[in-house]
């Protein structure tokens, strides 16, 4: 059986591994909706919102901020995206939000819960803080306020850029005539209003002409207001607070408007004023709208560790995100089995009996060298068939993996060590043994592809280096380029030792693998590397060298050392540092001594006793022991 016939999903379908929230088409969305994972993470958080959200449906609360934190690719925005599907309970693809969840909850009692929140009308206003901010709108302390109220008239089909013209649809639209206004404007203008608005200093006369034509206001009245459109538009906290009020009591029935903000954290930075704006903005929604308006906002950091940098002026703020949500990355490997690697019904049973088959060698097949902590390989039929083709260790090794690469390389800064880079990751490595039978396995160095465009060029070079001089059959082969992908991979993950034992293992790509003659190999591929100054080896292990340590090394190599100061550096170390005594002692006398190392004299000559040093560099070196004794 090919590979690729063993999934549920085709695993060349297109999987959308970074959520952003203003993607918003139809095909994108179901398939969000109906992919997403509920792992038992997940399913606490869950919990903890609904309850909150449940209770302010019954009792009037001004406890409405939710601050959901955590590391790139922890599913911060994804989950944000899912609150947002779910509280407004819109139709996607022929069905309402909530019931793509029917079946994701295992609790029927949860279920429930979430069916109870979403039955109140609801609207979502979802955006990213950064791209609906002007470009200098982070300068103004009043950002959020400005941001939020811009989001805010574009969820009414009002003006988003130019609050003044916003303000004026407002009012048209309260005595019921704004279709009017847009009608008359498109007749004067010959242009639609929705797209004309943008270009308000251009359209001033025709704005003018219609408003005084409807009787809406006087030809000099509507002049005034033209000229003060384009001035600068200040509005209070308070007064913001107090509209979205009004538009929540005029729709009634216990309306509700949420405001979903993703990357607050990344936006708000180290700025006092910018978190104070966020904290009387939340503070004036909960007091005015008494849980009938909510803020919920994403942030890679918990809030804790945003207010302790500043000390203790925003332990207010604290209290106004009362519902916390920290997301990790600890349940991906849940994510990826069920999205990624789920198994068609005979596929699932065909690998549990090649499992009970090949058990005995699968166990000493995967025998990490002093493995630390849960890297391992399988432990079961049922693990052996939700992670094939991968090896459970991978799951846990690729994280720190990407962790390291974030760390030590600025490329990579943007790299996800979570959900978005690993199933991307995962996905494209299941892609490329699709056409292998079910014995095929997938070598840890196939990551290295997902990360290639992250990495920094001084590291990328050296691979690109090496793929073409095994293309050219250049002294190298091409299992060369993939011991040397592996050596980067691990060259900061402290648990793996990079020796040749457990460079085999991450190397197996079939659960037939002969390990004897695959470590022979390995080993010559090492050697081929070390000739060319690709790695270097400390005892046991070995390292991948960048474009840098690899001058180094060649420097070092290069470098001539006349042998007297080898000779002189010998002697310090040994006759300075490890036995500084100067005489023997021997029951109550003291024997002076000469310092050798090979031929040469440390400090004066005493003609009595004589201790030699051999190095490598001296002719006794590795002679037999009958040898040195006649030379004593």
């Amino acid at each position: 059986m090919q590979l690729r016939n063993i999934y549920k999903s085709d695993i060349n379908r297109d999987i959308n591994g970074v959520i952003k929230v203003a993607q918003d088409d139809e095909r994108s969305m179901v398939q969000e909706l109906s992919e997403y994972v509920i792992t038992k993470e997940l399913r606490r958080h869950f919990n903890t919102f609904l309850n909150h959200y449940e209770h302010s449906l019954e009792q009037p609360t001004d406890k409405i901020g939710v601050w959901i934190s955590g590391f790139f690719g922890s599913g911060k925005s994804h989950f944000l995206k899912m609150l947002s599907y779910l509280l407004s309970n819109r139709t996607i693809g022929r069905k309402k939000a909530v019931q793509y969840f029917a079946d994701k909850f295992d609790d029927p009692m949860m279920y429930a819960q979430l069916e109870n929140c979403v039955k109140v009308p609801t609207e979502t206003i979802l955006f990213n803080i950064d791209s609906k901010s002007d470009s200098n709108g982070k300068e103004n302390k009043d950002a959020i306020v400005n941001v939020f109220l811009k989001v805010f008239n574009e969820m009414q089909g009002f003006c988003s850029s130019m609050p003044h013209l916003a303000d004026l649809e407002r009012r048209l639209s309260e005595e019921g005539r704004f279709e009017e206004f847009k009608e008359k404007f498109e007749e004067e203008y010959g242009d639609p209003w929705e797209s004309s608005r943008q270009d308000f200093d251009f359209i001033q006369d025709s704005v003018v002409d219609v408003l005084s034509d409807m009787d809406f206001m006087s030809e000099s009245a509507a002049r005034n207001w033209c000229e003060k459109a384009t001035e600068s538009y200040q509005i209070s906290i308070e007064d913001f607070a107090k509209r979205v009020k009004s538009y929540i009591d005029k729709k009634g029935n216990n309306h509700h408007v949420v405001f979903l903000v993703d990357e607050i954290g990344q936006y708000i930075g180290d700025d006092s004023k910018l978190m104070l704006n966020l904290q009387t903005v939340t503070e004036e929604l909960g007091k005015e709208c008494m849980g009938k308006a909510w803020v919920i906002v994403t942030s890679q950091q918990d809030i804790d560790s945003i207010t302790k940098v500043k000390g203790n002026d925003f332990s207010k703020i604290q209290g106004r995100f009362n519902t916390r949500l920290s997301l990790s990355s600890s349940s991906v490997d849940e994510v990826i089995k069920m999205r990624v690697l789920a198994k068609t019904e005979d596929a699932d049973h065909l690998l549990r009996m090649e499992y009970e088959k090949e058990a005995s060698g699968l166990k000493s097949l995967f025998a990490i060298n002093n493995p630390i902590l849960d890297i391992k390989g399988f432990t079961s039929a049922a693990e052996f068939s939700a992670t094939f083709p991968f090896v459970p260790y991978q799951f846990i090794v690729i994280q720190k993996v990407l962790a390291e690469i974030r760390k030590h390389g600025n490329s990579g800064k943007h790299l996800s060590g979570g959900e978005r880079s690993m199933l991307s990751g995962f996905q494209e490595a299941a892609q490329k043994i699709e056409n292998k039978d079910e014995n095929a396995l997938v070598p840890f160095y196939q990551f290295y592809d997902t990360v290639h465009t992250f990495l920094e060029s001084a590291i990328r070079r050296v691979i690109d280096r090496c793929q073409n001089a095994a293309e050219a059959h250049d002294g190298l082969e091409q299992q060369d380029v993939n011991v040397l992908k592996l050596l980067y991979l691990v060259r900061y993950i402290e648990d793996v030792k990079a020796n040749i034992e457990n460079i085999a293992i991450l190397m197996i790509d079939d659960i037939h693998t002969d390990k004897i003659a695959l470590r022979a190999s390995i080993t010559a591929s090492l050697e081929r590397l070390l000739s060319q100054n690709y790695i270097s080896r400390n005892g046991d292990t070995y390292a991948f060298l960048t474009d840098e340590e690899q001058d180094i090394a060649i420097d070092i190599k290069n470098t001539p050392v006349d042998s007297a100061q080898i000779v002189q550096s010998i002697s310090q170390t040994v006759y300075g540092e490890i036995y500084p005594a100067k005489k023997y002692k021997y029951g109550k006398y003291d024997f002076a001594y000469d310092q050798y190392v090979d031929e040469t004299l440390n400090g004066a000559s005493t003609g009595g006793m004589r201790l030699r040093i051999v190095t490598v560099a001296s002719d006794l070196y590795g002679v037999g022991d009958q040898r040195l004794i006649m030379d004593s």
